[in-house]
């Protein structure tokens, strides 16, 4: 786990809050989310299908590997690869995913949410990707690693999403509760590591996968980029209920 040595923002801002008692964090995935990266995944996968002479249909891909750590995908799925050692594969894996990491591009408004996010809220990255690929992709590609609190690898959790380890991991290291958090998935895996950290607020972002699936796995609203005019409703809808929320406590309260 690593943390930008940045001070962390006062929670909450001037508009008023993101959630019910104020944001205090939000919780960002990497891959699919911030860049569009998973051409360059699924490429990877497939020179792992290929090496043990097996064939995985799209809707099989999407299912038990995509959003997933490769260690966890390995261990929980069975195949010719089953009791083996599969080490030397996945660092060959990992090499080819940094040796494409050029040809990765930014989900359109990324880098700008995260900077107008910054000012007001601490922000933690979320990946099943290793720290060479997520440090690549926040320092080269996006360019706002100095703008992210904490970052979560495969290396700091035991158990990739849909576990909410990484999650709680990131809730913890900002001394964030996950119920006040914001979070933002690309896949269904993320999304239901999200919804048993206990984060209640999630914004799927449909670069990989189809709103009815990230909405049948939890996802309050779903968008198809990241840029201001397509996050904007959601923090109008957010700013409404909070007011309707804290009218209602002031209400109970009298």
């Amino acid at each position: 786990m690593t943390a930008a040595r940045r001070g962390r923002p006062r929670h909450g801002g001037a508009h008023g809050s993101l959630s019910p008692g104020g944001c205090e964090a939000v919780l960002l995935d990497l891959d699919g989310t911030l860049v569009l990266s998973e051409g360059v995944h699924r490429l990877a996968w497939q020179a792992f299908f290929d090496a043990w002479g097996i064939t995985v249909t799209d809707a099989d891909y999407e299912q038990h590997y995509m959003g997933r750590r490769p260690d966890d995908v390995i261990a929980a799925v069975p195949g010719p690869w089953t009791g083996t050692d599969t080490s030397a594969v996945l660092a060959t894996m990992t090499a080819f995913t940094l040796e494409h990491a050029a040809s990765v591009d930014v989900v359109p408004g990324a880098a700008t949410l995260i900077e107008r996010l910054r000012v007001k809220y601490p922000v933690a990255v979320i990946t099943s990707a290793g720290a060479l690929w997520a440090r690549h992709l926040l320092d080269k590609v996006l360019g706002v690693r100095h703008l992210v609190d904490v970052v979560i690898t495969s290396e700091d959790i035991t158990t990739g999403k849909p576990s909410p380890e990484g999650y709680l991991r990131a809730c913890a290291a900002l001394r964030a509760r996950p119920a006040h958090c914001l979070a933002f998935e690309d896949s269904p895996s993320g999304v239901r590591a999200l919804v048993a950290a206990g984060v209640r607020d999630i914004v799927g972002v449909t670069t990989t996968a189809a709103a009815a699936d990230l909405t049948d796995a939890g996802a309050r609203w779903t968008v198809p980029d990241l840029t201001p005019a397509r996050v904007r409703g959601i923090r109008r809808a957010l700013g409404a209920r909070d007011t309707a929320e804290r009218r209602n406590d002031e209400e109970q309260q009298a």
